[in-house]
C-alpha cells in the first residue's frame, strides 16, 4: 500500500491555518482564534473534534523531524504556501511559533465577535447548511417559503431528520448568536445574506412543528 506522509503538510486543520496564514489580511493570531472558537472545545463530544493540544504536538513533531528532502517530495503549491506563512522564519520555527499560538488559544475563552470578527471560513465551517436555503427549499415553485419548505420535509419523511435536524440546529444557533453579539449579526448577515433573520426563523418553526406533529 502507497504512503502518503506528505498529507500532514497538504490536508486537514494544520495545513487550513496554514493556508490563511499564506494567503489571508488578518493576523494568524486572529485565526487561530477563529479556529477555537470553530472547534468548539467546550463541546459536549469533544473527541472527534480533535483539540489544539493535539494539533500543536504534531506541529512540534513536523519542526523537529522536518528536513528539506522530505519537504522537497510535497506538491509545488503546497511547498509555495508553506514558505509563504513562514515568512522569513524557517519552516521549523514557523511550526513552533504557530503551535505556541495555539497553545495559547487554548487556555483562553473563545473570543467574541466584537473582538474577533467573524470570517468566510467560519461560516463554511459552522454553518454551511444556512448558505443556500433558497436551492434546498427549492425557493420559487410554492405560493411561500413556508410551504416550499414544508413540501421538501414532507418529501423526505420519515427519513427527514436527516435533513432537518442539522438545519435547524445551525438555525437556531445562528439566531441565538445574533441576539447575543450584534457584530455577529452584521457580520453573519454580510456573509450569508440568504440566511435572513425571518428565513431563519420560518425554517425552525417549520421544521420544529413537523418534528412535533410527526417524532414526538
Amino acid at each position: 500500500m502507497a504512503l502518503h506522509p506528505e498529507g500532514m503538510f497538504t490536508s486537514g486543520p494544520i495545513a487550513h491555518l496554514v493556508g490563511l496564514a499564506a494567503g489571508g489580511t488578518d493576523p494568524l493570531e486572529w485565526e487561530v482564534l477563529r479556529f477555537r472558537r470553530t472547534m468548539r472545545a467546550n463541546h459536549w463530544d469533544t473527541a472527534w473534534r480533535g483539540s489544539l493540544r493535539s494539533l500543536a504536538s504534531q506541529l512540534d513533531y513536523l519542526a523537529t523531524a522536518f528536513t528539506q528532502e522530505f519537504f522537497a517530495t510535497c506538491p509545488p503549491d503546497t511547498r509555495r504556501t508553506w514558505t509563504a506563512a513562514a515568512g522569513a522564519d524557517s519552516l521549523p520555527q514557523f511550526m513552533t511559533g504557530l503551535a505556541l499560538l495555539l497553545r495559547l488559544a487554548d487556555r483562553e475563552g473563545d473570543p467574541s465577535y466584537e473582538d474577533v470578527p467573524l470570517t468566510a471560513w467560519e461560516v463554511r465551517a459552522q454553518w454551511p447548511l444556512l448558505l443556500s436555503l433558497d436551492g434546498w427549499a427549492y425557493d420559487g415553485e410554492h405560493a411561500s417559503y413556508e410551504e416550499s419548505l414544508e413540501a421538501f420535509i414532507e418529501s423526505e419523511h420519515p427519513y427527514c431528520f436527516h435533513e432537518v435536524i442539522p438545519r435547524l440546529t445551525q438555525a437556531l444557533e445562528v439566531r441565538t448568536l445574533c441576539t447575543q453579539s450584534d457584530a455577529f449579526a452584521a457580520s453573519f448577515r454580510a456573509l450569508a445574506p440568504g440566511a435572513t433573520p425571518e428565513a431563519l426563523d420560518v425554517l425552525a418553526r417549520t421544521a420544529f412543528a413537523h418534528l412535533t406533529r410527526h417524532h414526538a
